[in-house]
């Protein structure tokens, strides 16, 4: 896809590296089976859910820009030989708790993943979140959450991408301009295709 290869992902495929032996834990509404993914585990933190297949749909996809398969279907991912967990800590509207999102942090710990992704936010700080996410880099985890979604203004980023211990990024469209929905804030690391 155009943003695989806008971020040089092609050319670190050629080179051969495709995320082999990397553990991503991909926090959002699970990951539903599909040709392109190959899911090495997960876990379901939410109230009478007992499965990490993605009722939604978001998950999937994000899982599919990270590490789909190099094969003849669909799109190849950002590190296609990455493996994937699902986190399942968003219901099938894409809604969740603190304490959810809480419980997938503590499950990347416990299966010692070498990144966290978190592809949502809130409006609200909370100090028990943010002690998560700094065990979580205390134990060598990188974590990594989109800015959000609100758009242009003086600061309208999202937690957990607020906290300083997160790599926060913001989406820019084919001409490498911010997308108009894309947040923005002091706290941005850098922004990538989105």
């Amino acid at each position: 896809s155009w943003g695989v290869s806008a971020i040089g992902g092609d050319l670190a495929h050629h080179a051969g590296i495709k995320g082999e032996g990397v553990k991503v834990a991909i926090l959002d509404t699970g990951i539903s089976s599909h040709t392109d993914l190959h899911i090495s585990g997960g876990i379901s933190v939410i109230d009478s859910v007992y499965n990490h297949i993605d009722d939604n749909g978001h998950g999937t996809h994000i899982a599919g820009v990270i590490g789909a398969k190099i094969n003849d279907a669909g799109v190849v991912g950002v590190a296609p030989e990455t493996q994937l967990y699902a986190v399942k800590v968003l219901d099938q509207f894409g809604n969740g708790k603190y304490s959810n999102v809480i419980a997938g942090i503590d499950w990347a710990i416990e299966n010692q993943m070498d990144i966290i992704s978190m592809s949502f936010g809130g409006h609200q700080p909370s100090q028990i979140l943010h002690q998560a996410i700094q065990r979580a880099k205390d134990a060598g985890i990188i974590i990594v959450a989109s800015a959000g979604n609100e758009g242009i203004g003086e600061n309208t980023m999202l937690y957990p991408a607020l906290f300083p211990e997160v790599l926060s990024v913001g989406g820019v469209n084919k001409n490498f301009e911010r997308s108009v929905f894309s947040s923005t804030g002091t706290e941005l690391d850098l922004v990538a295709p989105g």
